[in-house]
């Protein structure tokens, strides 16, 4: 067999790896999580290659990276077509939904102000908003009812009926914590959770140190499974208080997780549905457009979906997207919803 050939067979085999690991749960290995938090596209790379190579010397079998280069431009990389599209609306009230990790007082507001005119949500869910309520969005507010707790902030055109904070498993320093609320839409009562999970920022770091020696690789990889493993019991502690919820219930914010992790398949057989997955075009990358900004300014391309809707079955969602990648190192989520009268 020529070596062309054997060159395609092997990136098969490992497009086929990573297709299985997405199915099976990505982050149950520490290479597949890791994998995750990478730029997908890297993988069309070889097959950008091996297509030009194959038509060279074996055109016949141009159809084989050809078609895994389709399989990566598409599932890998996690384009979404959405599954009951152009099947009409459901019916009930109209409800839009914003959240966004603001990173709240390192950015310029201008943009953020201009993405929630432009959005015109009717409830928002922010992470990293400390003192937000009481700053220069407070006059943006004004007219809204606003519940803050921490680094957390939820505003609704609808009246918000109550608060409540629980903790999440943690390590290190401090403590962390979710907030709920309820939403009052009508005669119903919305049970909204704003969450932010564990960054895996240090974890990811720690890989840096091996580029110095292999003898850093063994405590690297022990830092990022720990941090895994703490990100999938926080998904795991909010799954358990959302068994104990019987009406409408919406869960949003930065999990940190793409969704072949773990944590957002824990979610999903609590009973929610991720809003993007159900009702949105393309990829809905929100994470990763500042993160070459000191060495390539000019590349403002994010590569993670990490920040996210999900529902149960009282709320359909008809449509989601992302926003701005100017004013946060996050892009906002925004879906529309339609919240029916039974499930």
């Amino acid at each position: 067999m020529k070596p062309v050939l054997w060159l395609n067979l092997i990136y098969a085999a490992v497009i086929a790896a990573i297709s299985l690991s997405y199915r099976t749960g990505a982050d149950r290995f520490w290479l597949g999580a890791l994998n995750l938090y990478l730029p997908q596209v890297m993988w069309a790379v070889p097959g950008i290659i091996l297509v030009a190579a194959t038509w060279k010397t074996e055109r016949p079998w141009v159809w084989l990276p050809l078609c895994l280069l389709l399989w990566v431009i598409g599932p890998v990389m996690g384009y979404n077509i959405p599954p009951n599209r152009g099947q009409g609306e459901a019916s009930g009230v109209p409800i839009r939904v914003m959240t966004w990790n603001i990173k709240y007082g390192k950015h310029d507001l201008m943009p953020l102000v201009e993405e929630m005119e432009r959005s015109r949500p009717d409830i928002v869910l922010f992470q990293d908003a400390v003192r937000a309520g009481a700053g220069p969005l407070a006059g943006y507010f004004r007219d809204w009812h606003l519940r803050s707790q921490g680094q957390y902030l939820v505003a609704s055109r609808y009246p918000l009926t109550a608060a409540e904070v629980h903790e999440l498993p943690y390590s290190g320093r401090g403590k962390e914590y979710f907030l709920r609320c309820k939403v009052r839409v009508g005669s119903s009562e919305v049970s909204v959770y704003d969450v932010h999970f564990k960054t895996p920022r240090r974890s990811l770091n720690a890989f840096r140190k091996a580029k110095h020696g292999p003898w850093y690789l063994p405590n690297a990889i022990q830092r990022f499974e720990d941090n895994v493993s703490l990100r999938l019991a926080q998904a795991m502690t909010v799954a358990g208080y959302l068994a104990r919820e019987t009406g409408p219930v919406l869960v949003a914010g930065d999990m940190n997780s793409p969704d072949p992790s773990l944590v957002c398949r824990t979610l999903r057989e609590a009973g929610l549905t991720d809003a993007f997955a159900a009702a949105g075009t393309g990829y809905g990358y929100t994470y990763g457009h500042f993160l070459l900004r000191n060495r390539i300014p000019w590349l403002r391309l994010s590569w993670m979906r990490i920040d996210h809707i999900m529902t149960n079955s009282w709320l359909t969602a008809s449509r989601c997207r992302v926003g701005t990648g100017r004013a946060s190192d996050h892009r906002p989520v925004v879906a529309d919803f339609f919240l029916k009268d039974s499930p």
